[in-house]
């Protein structure tokens, strides 16, 4: 492998790393409370406050294997969490269509032609009946 190709795996893995802590912070924030006392703490330090695991290992008297392990079951169960409960999926997608209303509304307050405020009434009656079809 070239120094390219290694760079670029390298900075891949970075930015599906960034991706996933991002993910993984966003299933924390709706179904954190589930873990426990514990692990919640242990997860929040490597994730959330970006301890090594030699940090927490110090800090809780567990070995580096034992708080990697405590890190990933806990991924794994917020992972498991969102897919049966879709909280986060269906708050991305009510966050969309409310933006979609807003703008739309936006639009209708600039617009001054009436053919254009029946359209844009249209698209505010479509993104608020998917908003209500969700919650």
């Amino acid at each position: 492998m070239d120094a390219q190709t290694h760079y670029s795996s390298k900075k891949s893995d970075t930015e599906e790393w960034l991706q996933e802590a991002v993910t993984l912070s966003l299933y924390y924030d709706f179904y954190g409370e589930l873990l426990n006392p514990r692990h919640r703490q242990i997860f929040e330090d490597y994730i959330l406050n970006d301890f090594s695991l030699g940090e927490i290992s110090d800090e809780t008297g567990l070995s580096r294997q034992g708080v990697y392990d405590i890190v990933k079951r806990s991924s794994r169960k917020l992972h498991e969490y969102e897919e049966k409960l879709h909280l986060v999926a269906r708050f991305q997608s009510t966050r969309a269509q409310v933006t979609a209303i807003r703008d739309a509304a936006d639009r209708l307050l600039e617009s001054e032609a009436a053919g254009e405020v029946r359209k844009l009434a249209d698209r505010i009656r479509e993104a608020s009946e998917q908003v209500l079809k969700e919650l």
